[in-house]
């Protein structure tokens, strides 16, 4: 589902930057650096997170995409030349990805599967181009943050079929993606873990 302008202000907003920060520094804390490895990043905005990737969590390779291809301009256009060999940017639908199976060594989700519509589709396809034994890095938020009686009235997110802490969980795991131990911090407004694709 396509943002509404005030979650716009958030995505070009500084502080957005300062929560992936966050988010990864929690990732590094728990499993350290990716170093060799390669990351699909999905609804990566304006692509400031796909630079963080490389920057701060190691990957050689970021392949991002963006529903919104006026994003994606601006993303390419923003990326610094030390990071154009490194980060490839493209439009794309996060429940339909056009790679082939065992694709990536890692998935990044910034908070982005409570926008998409068919969110188990979503899940499903994350976890297709994701290898065996591969890393799924993930913050999410539950409705309970964005569907409350302001927030409602402020941005626009599907309303039907919305995940729970539970139900997320349970739907990583449906699709073989198994929380690393330990790896999760989560309260009832939203989550920030590691889910580990099974090697089966």
């Amino acid at each position: 589902m396509l943002m509404n302008w005030p979650e716009r202000v958030w995505i070009y907003s500084p502080i957005r930057v300062f929560f992936q920060i966050r988010e990864i520094r929690e990732w590094l804390r728990l499993v350290g650096r990716a170093e060799t490895e390669n990351a699909l990043e999905i609804g990566c905005g304006l692509g400031r997170g796909a630079g963080l990737l490389v920057n701060r969590m190691g990957f050689r390779e970021v392949v991002a995409f963006d529903l919104e291809e006026r994003l994606i301009v601006r993303a390419v256009k923003s990326n610094p030349d030390s990071l154009k060999q490194k980060i490839s940017f493209y439009v794309g639908d996060a429940q339909d990805l056009p790679f082939r199976d065992s694709s990536f060594d890692a998935v990044v989700n910034f908070g982005i599967i409570h926008h998409v519509l068919d969110w188990r589709r979503c899940i499903s396809e994350l976890s297709r181009v994701l290898r065996p034994g591969g890393l799924f890095y993930f913050e999410e938020i539950y409705p309970p943050l964005y569907a409350n009686f302001l927030m409602k009235h402020v941005v626009r997110h599907p309303t039907e079929d919305r995940f729970s802490g539970t139900q997320f969980l349970e739907a990583l795991a449906s699709q073989g993606l198994c929380l690393v131990d330990g790896v999760r911090l989560e309260s009832r407004f939203g989550i920030v873990g590691i889910a580990r694709k099974s090697s089966a």
